[in-house]
C-alpha cells in the first residue's frame, strides 16, 4: 500500500478513536519503546514493545511503521512516523526516542474496551552539538486499557532553553543552567469526562533567567526565578491552606487561603537576586495564593519581602504545600 494513502487512513482513524469512551487506569497496555531505525536503511523501522507476545508489521515505508502488536491476551494496531532523513545510514540500529521527531500511536483493536494511546516528541536536532534548544511532548491516553495510575488522559511537556553561558549548572529545575542561561518549562495534565469535558487539570511553569557574566565559573549573584503551579478538579483530591503573613510596611498583603477538594487553586511565586558590586546583594521575594472556584469572586492573598526569597525560609512570610503543589520552590 502505498504510504501516502496509509497515512490518510491513519488520520481518519486516529479522529475517530478520539471520539471513544474513556475509562479508569489500568495497566496502560503496550509502551512506547523498542522502535529503532535500522542502520544502513533510509529510515526503515522496526521492533516490538516491550511484553508484546507477537508484531507483525502490515505497512512499512521509509520513516512509517504499521504493525498489528499482540499484548496481555490484546491485540492493537501501532502506527509510527519519523523524518526519515533524521537517522539515515547509521552505523547501528538508533531508538527513535533519541530523534528530533517521533509519533507513536496504539489503537486498540480486539480487546475489552475502546481508546487510544499516542505520545508525540518534538526536539531540536539532539545530534547538533549544542543540546536542545527546545523539546516538548504531548501524551494521549484514552480508554480503560490506555489509562495509567498517576497520569492524566493528557499531558504536555514542553522545555525551551538558551544554554549561552559557560559557568557550572546552577537552579532547581533539573535544567542544565549556566549564569546567562534562559530556561522555561511547562508541563499540564488534564483529566477528561466521556464527552470531553474538562474533569480536572495540573499545570506547572518554571522560568529562569541568569543574569550574570558568562564566563563566570560559580553560581551568579543576578539571577531570577519564577514559578506558577495550578491544582483542579479531580486532580486536586485532598483540602489545605497556605498562610501568607503580612508586610508590615504594605497593609492589605497576606492572609489564608484555604481549598476543598475538587477546587480550582493557583500558587505563583517569584525571587531574584541581584549583586550590587561592593555594597552586596539585593533579594527580593514574592508569592500570590488564589482560589478560582467561583470565577466572580477569586479568593487571592500575597505577600512579599526585601529580604527573604525562598518558600522555605522559616524566618519569612511564605508558606507552601508540597503534597499539594509539589517541591518549593527557591533560589
Amino acid at each position: 500500500m502505498k504510504i501516502r494513502n496509509a497515512i490518510k487512513r491513519l488520520a481518519l482513524v486516529g479522529a475517530t478513536a478520539a471520539l471513544l469512551p474513556l475509562g479508569g487506569a489500568m495497566a496502560g497496555g503496550p509502551g512506547f519503546d523498542s522502535i529503532v531505525v535500522d542502520m544502513n536503511s533510509t529510515g526503515d523501522l522496526s521492533g516490538c514493545p516491550t511484553g508484546a507476545t507477537k508484531c507483525t508489521p502490515l505497512i512499512t515505508g521509509e520513516g512509517f511503521l504499521q504493525q498489528e502488536v499482540t499484548f496481555g491476551g490484546d491485540v492493537y494496531i501501532q502506527t509510527v512516523i519519523i523524518d526519515p532523513m533524521a537517522a539515515v545510514n547509521t552505523t547501528a540500529n538508533t531508538d527513535i526516542g533519541t530523534l528530533a521527531f517521533s509519533d507513536i500511536t496504539f489503537i486498540q483493536m480486539a480487546g475489552v474496551s475502546n481508546g487510544i494511546k499516542g505520545l508525540q516528541t518534538l526536539r531540536d536536532d539532539p545530534n547538533n552539538g549544542t543540546g536542545n534548544l527546545f523539546s516538548g511532548s504531548t501524551e494521549l491516553l484514552i480508554g480503560t486499557w490506555a489509562a495509567e495510575v498517576g497520569k492524566a488522559n493528557l499531558n504536555v511537556v514542553q522545555d525551551f532553553r538558551d544554554n549561552g553561558g559557560t559557568g557550572v549548572a546552577i537552579g532547581a529545575t533539573g535544567a542544565t543552567l549556566t549564569e546567562d542561561d534562559f530556561v522555561n518549562t511547562f508541563t499540564m495534565g488534564v483529566n477528561l469526562a466521556s464527552d470531553g469535558a474538562v474533569t480536572g487539570k495540573t499545570m506547572d511553569m518554571v522560568q529562569d533567567v541568569g543574569m550574570s557574566d558568562p564566563t563566570v565559573t560559580t553560581p551568579g549573584n543576578d539571577f531570577q526565578r519564577f514559578v506558577i503551579r495550578q491544582r483542579s478538579g479531580d486532580l486536586l483530591s485532598t483540602t489545605g491552606s497556605i498562610v501568607l503573613l503580612p508586610v508590615a510596611t504594605s497593609p492589605g498583603t497576606g492572609g489564608t487561603v484555604s481549598w476543598a477538594a475538587n477546587d480550582d487553586m493557583m500558587v505563583a511565586w517569584l525571587g531574584q537576586r541581584v549583586g550590587l558590586g561592593g555594597l552586596g546583594v539585593s533579594n527580593f521575594g514574592f508569592e500570590s495564593a488564589t482560589n478560582l472556584t467561583d470565577p466572580a469572586a477569586p479568593i487571592v492573598r500575597s505577600t512579599f519581602s526585601t529580604s527573604i526569597t525562598d518558600v522555605t525560609d522559616t524566618n519569612g512570610p511564605f508558606d507552601w504545600d508540597a503534597a499539594t503543589f509539589g517541591t518549593a520552590p527557591t533560589l
